[in-house]
């Protein structure tokens, strides 16, 4: 029989018991029959204490109010008994449980248990044992990834972190057997085998190799530490691309070697060659432009950027674009009439400028000055304004010297201004922000800009999104807008 105070098992004849030294724990006690056995396991037998919903009354004809005085105490009692024995005897015979499924190898089921326990007894260390079970079951079973990802979860108890290495050991393996070799690579990284990650990238690029995918080859080797390997894979790469026409190609890989055998010499040849096509076929563009500027004193290149910029230009003002025309003819200096082409363009952008952005009009034609009306236009265009701004700001961008309002990511953009007012003003701080196509902001204080001055402020564009973006430059103290320059960011 069980005692029927802590529910262990004793002697039919027993008169006390063993474990809690209760007297009286036969059929008689007050809690006999309150338990059960379930497969070995304790569990508390739910209690009647009402039938069809109404108390148990004792029968005969005398005593009824001391009688229901007794029945209502036993009630309230036993009620008390069943709440101190939920909130006291439970969670033990819970974890009692809990610690037989853990010796019988039900790990889960006792994990949920002790999970539920909380910081009862040594139920969190019980959870940390029985997820290292699990996790060595999975490795068991084969279940490398499932056993990785459990072992990881533990957080270094006791040898997990190992554990988790062999198990991710195991998946690379699997990888590289089916012939994955590029995951087999990240893997064993992962798992802290560098010299396995780079022989599996050393086959992988191999076999990139073969199939003619130099530049993947070179990515591999690279990133897994080969850069000997990686600079052939991509100067074969870009030989590759010069036998097929492919200049563009082959100039761009040539120059991400630098000074690697021949491939600064390749670079320009391929380059000089690519553009001098294009400027053939197509005419001038930002991309000639660019191209020649940046070639510099290659062959006739000098002349030739100073040419096609000029030429981009016109084209420019033909289809309305003044800000890059504007940004042309500053590249091309005293070549033909820039300087009065330069002044054109900038009178043009201030008229375009007057209904949408009147503070950006304002600041156009007070740097121009004398020049035709601009005093007129600009006073119109302060009489937009609603703040009654006086300061004005005008300003030109440029990368590595080079005038322009279309980026790549690969720039830092360069954001020249000057800055007035019309009347004698203290000194102010300007700010200068760069916000992309996607709402990212990034600002630099200009301090103490005081009438007539200059200023200057630089972003990087690496992490710039795609798209057209603008420069605001406002006054820190008011916040009122006294420019806003557009440009565009490419890849």
């Amino acid at each position: 029989m069980r005692c029927g105070y802590c529910g262990k098992k004793m002697r039919d004849t027993a008169k006390f018991c063993p474990y809690c030294g209760k007297k009286n724990i036969g059929n008689g006690s007050e809690f006999a029959g309150k338990f059960d056995s379930k497969d070995g396991l304790l569990v508390v037998k739910a209690q009647e204490i009402f039938s069809d919903g109404k108390p148990k009354r004792s029968r005969g004809n005398g005593g009824m109010q001391f009688r229901a005085a007794a029945a209502a105490l036993a009630a309230v009692l036993l009620c008390a008994g069943i709440y101190l024995a939920a909130r006291f005897a439970l969670p033990e015979i819970r974890y009692s449980n809990a610690e037989k499924l853990y010796a019988a190898g039900d790990h889960a089921a006792a994990e949920k248990i002790f999970s539920e326990l909380g910081s009862y007894k040594s139920s969190a260390d019980y959870v940390r044992r029985c997820r290292y079970e699990i996790a060595l079951r999975f490795m068991e079973d084969g279940l490398y990834p499932e056993a990785a990802d459990a072992f990881t979860s533990l957080d270094g108890y006791a040898d997990s972190n190992l554990l988790a290495a062999e198990c991710m050991v195991k998946i690379a393996d699997a990888y590289a057997e089916e012939g994955n070799l590029t995951a087999a690579a990240s893997v064993y990284a992962a798992a802290g085998k560098p010299e396995l990650a780079r022989s599996a990238a050393k086959r992988r690029a191999k076999s990139l190799a073969e199939s003619g995918d130099y530049f993947s080859a070179a990515e591999v080797s690279e990133k897994y530490g080969d850069p000997e390997a990686s600079r052939e894979y991509r100067y074969t790469g870009a030989s590759e691309a010069r036998k097929n026409g492919d200049l563009k190609t082959a100039a761009d890989n040539f120059r991400l070697l630098g000074s690697y055998r021949d491939s600064a010499e390749l670079a320009d040849k391929c380059a000089y060659s690519y553009y001098m096509s294009e400027y053939g076929k197509n005419g001038t563009s930002e991309e000639t432009v660019r191209g020649f500027y940046f070639l510099e004193d290659y062959r006739d290149s000098r002349e030739l950027f100073t040419k096609t910029a000029y030429e981009y230009g016109l084209k420019c003002v033909d289809d309305g674009n003044f800000y890059t025309a504007a940004a042309m003819f500053m590249n091309t200096g005293s070549y033909e009439s820039s300087q009065s082409r330069l002044y054109e363009t900038r009178y043009a952008l201030g008229d375009s400028l007057a209904e949408s952005d009147p503070a950006s009009a304002r600041s156009v034609f007070a740097l121009l000055s004398t020049y035709l009306d601009s005093s007129k236009k600009k006073k119109a265009a302060s009489e937009r304004l609603a703040d009654g701004e006086s300061w004005y700001a005008d300003g030109y961008t440029s990368t590595n010297g080079y005038y322009t309002d279309v980026f790549t990511k690969n720039d830092v953009l360069l954001v020249s201004c000057t800055a007035g007012t019309d009347t004698i003003s203290p000194p102010v701080t300007l700010v200068m922000t760069f916000r992309d196509s996607a709402g990212n902001e990034v600002s630099a204080d200009c301090e103490n800009v005081r009438n007539s001055g200059s200023f200057s402020g630089s972003f990087s564009l690496s992490s710039a999104a795609v798209g057209d973006a603008e420069i605001v430059i406002s006054r820190k103290d008011s916040g009122s807008v006294l420019r806003t320059i557009r440009i565009a960011v490419k890849d």
